[in-house]
C-alpha cells in the first residue's frame, strides 16, 4: 500500500503549517471540529476503512494504518498545546490590559 506515503507527507505539512488554523477551529468548533477539519484536510478517510482493513488487511497495511493513527493523534495534541499556551498568554496579559481587555469579545 505505497499510496499511504503521500498521506504521511500531508500529515507532516499539516503539523508544520496548520496548527494555528486548527487552534482557531478548536476555539470555534471544539475538539471534534478540529479532528474533522484534520481528516478533511488529509483526505485519507475517503480511501481508508478501518473496519474493512481489520478483516482483510495485510501486515503492511495494518502497520500503515497504525502509523497513520499515531501521526494523526499527534496533531490534536499539538493543537491543544498551542491553544493552552495562547490561553496562558491571554491570562497573563489580562491584568495589564485592565477591565477593557477583560470585557472584550474575541468576535469583535
Amino acid at each position: 500500500m505505497s499510496d499511504a506515503k503521500p498521506h504521511l507527507k500531508t500529515l507532516e505539512e499539516i503539523e508544520r503549517d496548520c496548527i494555528p488554523g486548527l487552534v482557531e477551529v478548536l476555539r470555534e468548533e471544539g475538539l471534534d471540529g478540529a479532528r474533522y477539519a484534520l481528516w478533511d484536510m488529509m483526505g485519507w478517510h475517503r480511501d481508508y476503512s478501518p473496519a474493512a482493513w481489520r478483516r482483510r488487511a495485510s501486515a503492511e497495511q495494518k502497520h500503515i494504518g497504525w502509523e497513520m493513527t499515531v501521526r494523526i493523534e499527534r496533531i490534536p495534541c499539538a493543537v491543544l498545546r498551542e491553544a493552552h499556551e495562547r490561553q496562558i498568554e491571554e491570562a497573563m496579559d489580562a491584568p495589564s490590559e485592565g477591565p477593557e481587555g477583560f470585557c472584550r469579545s474575541y468576535l469583535d
